[in-house]
């Protein structure tokens, strides 16, 4: 989901808009800007918090890291580095990449336990056929 191509305003929008394409409660977006992940947003003439679309850029970016298993304190640590400018750019890369690293090593296991689980579909579905079960593969059992 890109947020900014959703919505695709350029004076920002609610944070209810901002809730309705990011899937995420209006109260997760309050904590997430009151513990400063989005710098200072800017207020209409109400006080209400607007999401520009650079806002909306980075909270693209800040759901797709918590859906991958970054933890919010690394994630807070990425939009702080973000807002720092060029002069942390080494810091999000090794943050990046480490987080990378993780998210590949888990993407691995997810595999190799989708493997076993495609092969006992295939043994059940085998035995509720009447037949024997199908060889189980070397890669599958570890």
């Amino acid at each position: 989901m890109r947020l900014v191509e959703e919505l695709g305003q350029v004076q920002g929008v609610t944070i209810g808009e901002a809730s309705r394409v990011s899937g995420l409660p209006v109260e997760t977006l309050r904590y997430y800007d009151r513990e400063g992940f989005f710098g200072d947003l800017p207020r209409d003439t109400g006080g209400r918090r607007r999401f520009t679309p650079d806002a909306l850029g980075l909270l693209d970016v800040l759901l797709r890291l918590r859906r991958t298993g970054m933890p919010v304190e690394q994630v807070k640590e990425f939009a702080e580095q973000i807002r720092a400018g060029d002069k942390q750019r080494a810091g999000r890369l090794a943050l990046l990449r480490a987080h990378r690293e993780r998210v590949a090593m888990d993407l691995a296991q997810l595999e190799a336990d989708l493997e076993l689980i495609d092969w006992k579909i295939a043994a059940y579905q085998a035995a509720e056929d009447g037949n024997d079960p199908p060889p189980r593969d070397a890669a599958a059992r570890n």
